[in-house]
């Protein structure tokens, strides 16, 4: 199987997430994206996530009517800080050929990779899906991730043709998957929310109506 993996706050889960999914799963012929959201995430301010229970739930009813979709626990379930190298770690024990298995990341937090917990082991764990939004797909943006890699693993193979990375070995490749740009995001989400104004038509309405019941982001509970 060649399988997906989006991490994330997912704070809330919105249409942005499931759409960028959906074509990256066309793009690299996938057979399932698992959405794994952080359990305590380090780089977040804590007063402005909601539990790890509750965005697992919204992850879970996000995705339930997407028969190739599936929302994994494993960070939650381990609690603590979420660092990427524990989790792929953790994945790649269950999915028997890790060499199919695609870490599913945005250009702008792929930027930052040199700043997270052990980059070099993290960029070596597993193939890498970057993707691409609006002004990201040129190459001058391009040239900067490389830039990234390069300065992570020098050893790497460019091909500028083909938009992909690889390790000496090739048992690692590196792609860049130009996406649609849709204006939609958790901060939005939640600012609207303390704004008192609509989110219909940014997140499923199972999702909000979940956000609605738990009065999440200080959402005031009523039912539009």
């Amino acid at each position: 199987m060649r399988i997906g993996i989006l991490g994330g706050t997912f704070n809330p889960i919105h249409y942005g997430h499931l759409r960028s999914a959906e074509e990256v799963y066309k793009e690299l012929m996938l057979d399932e994206i698992r959405f794994v959201p952080s359990a305590l995430p380090p780089h977040k301010p804590k007063d402005e996530v909601a539990s790890a229970d509750d965005r697992l739930k919204m992850v879970r009813i996000a995705v339930e009517n997407y028969p190739t979709y599936v929302c994994d626990p494993v960070e939650v379930e381990r609690g603590g800080a979420s660092y990427t190298l524990d989790t792929l770690k953790e994945l790649t024990r269950k999915i028997p050929d890790k060499n199919d298995m695609f870490f599913i990341i945005g250009a702008d937090a792929f930027l930052e990779l040199s700043t997270w917990h052990k980059p070099k082991e993290v960029l070596n764990a597993t193939n890498f899906a970057v993707t691409l939004r609006g002004n990201q797909n040129t190459p001058e943006y391009f040239e900067m991730l490389l830039r990234v890699i390069q300065e992570i693993e020098p050893s790497y193979f460019i091909n500028r043709f083909l938009k992909e990375v690889k390790s000496t070995d090739k048992k690692r490749v590196i792609k860049f998957i130009p996406i649609t740009e849709v204006d939609i995001s958790a901060t939005r989400i939640r600012q609207r929310i303390k704004e008192s104004s609509s989110i219909q038509h940014l997140l499923p309405r199972e999702v909000e109506l979940f956000i609605i019941r738990r009065r999440l982001y200080g959402h005031s509970g009523a039912v539009r």
